[in-house]
């Protein structure tokens, strides 16, 4: 059986333009992101426009989407967050599919038109909220409680890293209907900005995607009409394992493009820079370790590359994606260090980008489920008849 490589020239076209994306509208104001620790709406604006829009991706036509396939999505993350040298690129790539395709999933028709259309045409953003102060990798573990009363839901408890909470027009969140029945007592809730009782209480600086900020909300006493429950009672957290399953792809791939670009760096460097009347690249403690990561870049792309497209076949990949996610996140932290490495004290410095790359890794891996949460899937999927701790 012939196997190809070679992208479509649909793909070679989706690639090119969110490279000139990425190099033309975020690499120029990456590092004042950085430091100012601020997201310029603009640039969302900009990504959900035409000819781009990036935040119609995920989303079918009939909603206003352009419903491209995951392995589309996934080129382009990697290249707008290779000549982006920066992970908030990526993380805009991958950010716009959690909260619509969460109501995609278990949603109405009247949810789908009322908050995914806008997303898709570029005219809302919606939030995602999972995590918690005390509770991350094992989310069936989730403390916010929704409440019926008197017809209503009256939702309390917080939660934490609520992408963009402040900026929302709206948000998927997870919280417990049955906290008896754990996991399957797990419903999902619309909630509109503005809602009596919701806010954000507080935006922790990070140490890197700085521009994207860990945000804490509260819900205290917030009342939601029945209306705002996503699907059925029980199956939130069904939806949310789902839609993660594809954004978690996306984002290996954006991770796999900020590894080019460190490479990229530190290879440039590495010609550039000389010791004992040599260009450092020239040793090979140095250019074995860049050749090392420019072959795992390799392997990383294709493993993104078959949980993508097993994805668009509609078969089960939560495996495949923890793998990508897995070697991709070493990966990225790998390179990020050896490029600072190969600066020496100059790669400390805010005067090259790979110390800005070495802090967007580092804070970055963690998304979505940190690496370890990744092996924890792959070993659960070699021994299911047992209990993998």
């Amino acid at each position: 059986m012939a196997i190809c490589f070679d992208l479509t020239p649909e793909q070679e076209e989706i690639k090119r333009q969110a490279g000139e994306f990425g190099k033309r509208e975020v690499a120029p104001i990456a590092a004042e992101i950085d430091e100012k620790d601020e997201m310029p709406w603009d640039l969302i604006k900009k990504m959900g426009q035409p000819p781009h829009r990036y935040m119609a991706m995920y989303i079918p036509r009939e909603y206003d989407g352009t419903a491209w396939p995951i392995l589309d999505i996934c080129i382009a993350a990697e290249e707008i967050t290779y000549t982006s040298q920066s992970a908030m690129a990526g993380m805009l790539m991958e950010a716009p599919g959690l909260a619509p395709t969460t109501i995609l999933a278990g949603g109405n028709e009247e949810q789908k038109k009322k908050y995914v259309a806008p997303v898709a045409r570029g005219e809302a953003f919606g939030a995602f909220g999972l995590t918690e102060p005390g509770v991350g990798s094992d989310a069936s573990a989730l403390e916010t409680v929704a409440e019926m009363k008197n017809g209503k839901y009256v939702l309390n408890g917080r939660k934490r890293y609520m992408s963009f909470a402040h900026a929302a027009d709206w948000g998927v969140v997870m919280a417990k209907t049955d906290p008896s029945r754990g996991a399957r007592g797990i419903s999902a809730f619309v909630i509109e900005k503005g809602t009596p009782g919701y806010s954000v209480i507080e935006k922790v600086p990070t140490m890197g995607c700085r521009g994207h900020q860990d945000e804490e909300v509260l819900f205290k006493d917030c009342v939601l009409p029945k209306e705002q429950l996503v699907g059925e009672e029980g199956k939130g957290l069904k939806y949310a394992l789902s839609t993660l399953d594809e954004t978690r792809t996306t984002l290996a791939a954006g991770f796999v493009g900020l590894t080019r670009a460190a490479l990229e760096e530190a290879v440039k460097y590495a010609k550039s820079r000389h010791a004992f009347g040599h260009p450092i690249g020239e040793y090979q403690m140095v250019s074995f370790s860049l050749g090392d990561i420019a072959t795992e870049i390799e392997a990383a792309r294709l493993l993104v590359y078959k949980a993508a497209i097993l994805s668009d076949k509609k078969v089960k990949h939560s495996a495949e994606t923890a793998s990508a996610k897995a070697f991709a996140s070493q990966l990225l932290l790998k390179a990020t260090n050896l490029a600072v490495e190969v600066h020496g004290g100059f790669g400390c410095t805010k005067r090259h980008p790979v110390e800005r790359m070495f802090r967007d890794a580092r804070t970055w891996v963690f998304a979505q489920g940190a690496p370890y949460v990744q092996r924890l899937v792959n070993a659960r999927s070699l021994f299911p008849e047992l209990t993998i701790r």
